[in-house]
């Protein structure tokens, strides 16, 4: 069971629009989503084989717009083109979009559980790890993500920290401040 979820179309345009994009740029790096996807499906993982044109026709829109629209998502690093110049009278443009996707809470108490117990295996002195199903230390977990507002945060306040908890306990008591009364 995968604990990572793609985004819904709506929560991937309102991101797309908070990374400054208009509406002509989502409307593309949607599109060359759903034709890698299906292309994916089919078994081509190399990206989007098609001219600007074809994108033009599909979106309503010239291929000037297409162009400009593709020379901004690149900036933005959200899709990147290669070219395959394996034959010299036929260049082909590949285009990738980046795969967005959003973590739940589950896959982040996850990534957050395995990045503590190998920060704690590298002390020779610590005989315990966190143990995947103590439900306690789950919520733990969870509180600290909560509180540091992502799994990233509270991976970077364990870096700044590594002295202070690279005990075993140290670190039990340090999880037990996040919890909620």
């Amino acid at each position: 069971m995968s604990y990572i979820s793609f985004y819904s179309d709506g929560e991937l345009r309102a991101y797309l629009f908070e990374r400054g994009l208009n509406l002509s740029q989502a409307s593309l790096f949607m599109l060359l989503q759903s034709i890698d996807k299906y292309a994916e499906q089919h078994g081509n993982y190399s990206g989007v084989k098609t001219s600007n044109a074809k994108l033009a026709s599909e979106l309503n829109l010239t291929t000037r717009t297409i162009t400009k629209n593709l020379t901004e998502l690149e900036k933005k690093e959200l899709i990147k083109i290669n070219y395959d110049r394996s034959i010299s009278t036929n260049t082909k443009r590949i285009i990738k979009p980046l795969k967005l996707v959003k973590y739940t809470l589950e896959s982040q108490i996850n990534g957050l559980m395995g990045y503590i117990n190998t920060f704690l295996n590298s002390n020779p002195e610590n005989w315990e790890v966190l143990e995947k199903d103590d439900l306690e230390i789950r919520d733990e977990l969870k509180n600290a993500i909560y509180y540091f507002g992502s799994d990233k945060a509270v991976i970077n306040y364990i870096n700044s920290n590594r002295d202070k908890l690279i005990n075993y306990n140290d670190l039990i008591d340090w999880l037990l401040n996040f919890s909620t009364p």
